[in-house]
C-alpha cells in the first residue's frame, strides 16, 4: 500500500504526520509551508529534491524552495548536491539533539537578541524619560533587558556544551521513568 515516496507516490501517513507537524507548530511562528515540508522531510529515508516535495505537498515551485531554504537556513535540514546529479537535494537533520540546538539558536537569533539589544535605546532615552517622570518605565525596561541578556548569555554558554551535560544538567529532572 504504502510506496517509497520518492518513486512519485504519496505515502497517507507521511502526509498526515505533515499536517501532525503543521498543528503542533502553528503557535512556533513559523509559515505553515515550511513545517508542513520540514514535517515530509522527517519521514524521508532519501534526500528528494524541490520537485518531489512539490508534487507530494502539493505545492508551488517558489512555496517549496522558500520552504526549503527556510529549513536549511535553520539548520534543520541539509542541501546535497551529488556529483552527475543537476538538482539540489534535501535531507532533514537526523539529529534530534542538533535539531533542538538548531531551535534554540534560532529562537534566541529571533528573540533574546532584539530584545537584548532595546538596552541602546533605554540608554539613549533616560534622559527623556527621567524629564517627563517615568523612571519607572527606564527602570522597568532595562529590567527586562537584563533578564533577556541573562538568559542569552546561559544560552550562548550550554550551547557550546554536548548532549551528556545537557542531560545531566537540564534535561535530568524532566526525564521520564
Amino acid at each position: 500500500m504504502s510506496k517509497n515516496t520518492n518513486e512519485g507516490s504519496k505515502s497517507q501517513w507521511e502526509l498526515e504526520f505533515s499536517k501532525h507537524w503543521v498543528a503542533a507548530g502553528t503557535n512556533w511562528g513559523v509559515p505553515k509551508n515550511t513545517l508542513a515540508v520540514h514535517g515530509w522531510l522527517l519521514t524521508q529515508r532519501q534526500p528528494v529534491t524541490t520537485d518531489e516535495v512539490m508534487s507530494a505537498l502539493d505545492l508551488s515551485r517558489g512555496g517549496a524552495h522558500n520552504a526549503l531554504q527556510s529549513l536549511v537556513e535553520w539548520k534543520l535540514a541539509h542541501a546535497l548536491k551529488p556529483l552527475g546529479v543537476r538538482q539540489m537535494r534535501y535531507i532533514a537533520e537526523e539529529d534530534s539533539f542538533a535539531m533542538l540546538m538548531a531551535i534554540i539558536h534560532k529562537r534566541r537569533q529571533q528573540e533574546l537578541v532584539p530584545l537584548a539589544e532595546l538596552a541602546d535605546w533605554n540608554a539613549e532615552m533616560e534622559a527623556e524619560l527621567n524629564a517627563r517622570g517615568r523612571e519607572d518605565f527606564y527602570v522597568r525596561l532595562g529590567g527586562l533587558v537584563q533578564r533577556a541578556r541573562q538568559l542569552d548569555t546561559l544560552l550562548v554558554r550550554t550551547s557550546l556544551e554536548d548532549e551528556a551535560w545537557w542531560w545531566r544538567w537540564i534535561l535530568g529532572p524532566l526525564r521520564t521513568k
